[in-house]
């Protein structure tokens, strides 16, 4: 088999070249099944129709009609090769660098809303002031059957599949039953990235990954490049041996595994030893049906729930009709190739979060799974900051460059993180929550516990839900998490039904949106202390090249924070001053924050500097003045009260020491 090479294209995973004599082949995978691999065929840049390259008699048949005949024998022989090797994957992959390459190329010959894609529109595109709502929308319109709802689990899955160009990529686990949606929504996140980007796996074996190289080393050995990538499996259950064996990476307790392999030396004939090595740290999303249940694994994942409520349900019924009626309404929004070539074209910084100690003293760490939590948030809000990365300035320090994250990447992060922090601290997935929350209504108002009150209960006030469903899968999830205990056994000569009861009532981070307010409040208080402390790291940084404008009273507020020049504005205002949090915006955030008490103050203009001012008020001075002079009074019982003019010059000689 040596003499024949095939090479995977680097323009599509599906597209292999190969030279016959003097004959170009190019071959593009249709399918497959038992003893039989169909490709589209181009020889010497011409269609040839279809051939199923494990034929001999399919292969005789092409060239027949293709290839001279003094050629056809040479030709038919090398293609039952080449047949081989593409059956047993030895073909040679093309490099990541060049199939990113080649992406650049696809993309710059594209075109969108902005006009032809270049690193200019790119520029453009990612220094838009509403970033977020921008690519909220392209990603619902990035499929003929537009997504529907549910635009924070969209958004946070997006940034997931972004974290692989971080320093601590993330892990998410997609829970739901059958139709509920989680690989629509998978693959919809994925529609904003380069296929270079992304890795998705209908299942895999425990060396799935083993034989799909990028390239050799001078040593032989085999490498598999998985940094800068997101890995997705849409079958979890049916590939547990994959994910156990990928464990190291996904905790980042490695950045590569070995694979000692025997692989046959096609000079000798000899049996060697090579190396299969998998480098880098990809961020990983699993999909199931079965709540977790390895708490090794729980920890090192974030869960999350599609929303299956009636009215999405509804929704998605009533768009897949219309489409149906009126097909044309329902196009793929024209930016989608814009998003890719932007996330192809970021930067992987490293972040700087200057305000991450402020969450210091509300977020709980009371035992080891938070060390997990805070590391899970802190990198959500490294992938929003990488996002901006436009819109931040940079911190040169030698030869390394640092992305500032700004107050708003903070709260932005937090708020999205109340949406899966619930399931990743507690073990217990959405839908689970909800019957446990249910099931605390019925004992607050003396309904027994049992399965069938409890079934009944939920089909009148919250979902549908079977039997079997409430006993082995949710009933258990919330025994181990805790949150219920078995009050009465049943059976026995009684009859007695089985009864649960309520053991906890989980607050805190388990009640909705609560770390984003908290920070806004610890913001609001240490603002200027911030600023004081890391003084050598803003006045080391480089202005961002997108700000947007200020508004009524804001550059106020900057002078009042020190800002004296337009590059420290430039600075000041990409780290401190809200923008999608602004009065009046109407966007992402806001249909996160749904109807929630916090909404309207975070949406107040300025924020956490909406107490900030511009220092003290007169009525501030005049009362510090009149405390001054109350001591001076009780200090000097010699001075006669009545003399005003000794107490006012002493009074401005007393403010004179103190300044």
């Amino acid at each position: 088999m040596s003499d024949v090479e095939v090479l995977q294209s680097a323009q599509s995973a599906t597209r292999y070249e190969t030279t016959i004599g003097d004959y170009e082949v190019v071959l593009t995978f249709l399918n497959a099944t038992k003893g039989r691999m169909d490709f589209a065929i181009d020889v010497d840049g011409q269609p040839c129709g279809k051939v199923n390259v494990l034929s001999q008699h399919s292969i005789a048949r092409l060239s027949k009609t293709h290839v001279e005949e003094d050629d056809r024998e040479q030709f038919n022989n090398t293609m039952l090769k080449v047949g081989i090797v593409l059956r047993d994957g030895t073909y040679t992959p093309a490099p990541i660098p060049d199939r990113i390459e080649a992406e650049v190329e696809t993309y710059e010959g594209e075109t969108s809303t902005f006009g032809a894609i270049g690193d200019g529109t790119i520029g453009d595109f990612l220094g838009e002031p509403n970033l977020l709502d921008r690519i909220n929308d392209i990603l619902h319109n990035s499929r003929e059957q537009p997504f529907v709802g549910d635009s924070a689990n969209l958004m946070l899955t997006f940034l997931v599949f972004l974290s692989c160009k971080t320093s601590k990529p993330l892990n998410l686990e997609m829970i739901g039953q059958s139709a509920s949606g989680k690989t629509y929504m998978t693959l919809t996140a994925r529609n904003g990235f380069p296929k270079s980007m992304t890795m998705v796996l209908a299942g895999a074996s425990r060396e799935a990954l083993k034989y799909d190289y990028d390239e050799i080393d001078a040593d032989g050995n085999f490498i598999v490049n998985v940094g800068n990538r997101c890995i997705v499996v849409l079958e979890k259950d049916e590939s547990q041996p994959f994910i156990r064996k990928m464990k190291p990476l996904m905790s980042g307790d490695d950045d590569e595994l070995i694979w000692k392999t025997p692989v046959k030396n096609e000079m000798t004939g000899e049996i060697e030893t090579r190396d299969f090595i998998i480098r880098g740290q990809p961020s990983f999303i699993t999909l199931t049906t079965r709540n977790p249940t390895e708490a090794e694994q729980i920890t090192r994942q974030l869960l999350m729930t599609p929303d299956t409520s009636p009215d999405k349900v509804n929704t998605v019924v009533s768009n897949i009709l219309k489409a149906h009626a009126r097909p044309e309404e329902f196009t793929i929004h024209p930016d989608v190739s814009m998003l890719q070539a932007s996330m192809l074209h970021l930067k992987p910084y490293r972040v700087r979060n200057i305000f991450a100690p402020l969450m210091a003293e509300f977020f709980p760490a009371r035992n080891a799974q938070h060390q997990r939590d805070i590391g899970n948030v802190l990198s959500i809000i490294d992938s929003l900051t990488l996002l901006h990365q436009r819109q931040r300035p940079v911190q040169k320090v030698g030869d390394d460059e640092f992305l500032l994250a700004s107050i708003e990447d903070n709260v932005v992060g937090l708020l999205l993180c109340d949406l899966v922090l619930r399931a990743s601290l507690s073990g217990v997935p959405d839908t689970t929550w909800t019957v446990f929350t249910e099931m605390q209504k019925m004992a607050d108002s003396r309904r027994p516990l049992t399965v069938d009150a409890i079934l009944q209960w939920l089909h009148l006030h919250s979902t549908s839900l079977s039997k079997n469903a409430l006993v082995e899968k949710h009933l258990p999830t919330l025994e181990d998490a805790g949150l219920i205990e078995i009050a009465k056994r049943g059976g026995g000569r009684g009859g007695a039904r089985k009864t649960y009861k309520i053991v906890a009532h989980r607050v805190g981070l388990m009640d909705a949106y609560a770390l984003a307010p908290l920070f806004v409040e610890a913001a609001r208080r240490e603002i200027h202390n911030t600023l004081v402390e890391y003084d050598d790291v803003i006045s080391a940084t480089v202005k961002p090249e997108f700000s947007r404008r200020l508004a009524a009273g804001e550059a106020d507020l900057l002078k009042g924070l020190g800002c004296a020049t337009k590059d420290e504005s430039l600075i000041l205002r990409s780290l401190l001053l809200p923008n999608y949090l602004r009065a009046g915006m109407r966007g992402l955030l806001w249909e996160v924050l749904a109807d929630s008490k916090h909404r309207s103050s975070m949406f107040t203009g300025r924020a956490w500097l909406e107490d900030l001012g511009t220092g003290d008020t007169a009525t501030e001075r005049l009362e510090k003045k009149r405390e001054v002079k109350e001591k001076v009074k009780k200090s000097t019982l010699s001075v006669s009260v009545e003399d005003d003019d000794v107490w006012e010059s002493m009074l401005d000689a007393h403010l004179e020491d103190l300044e």
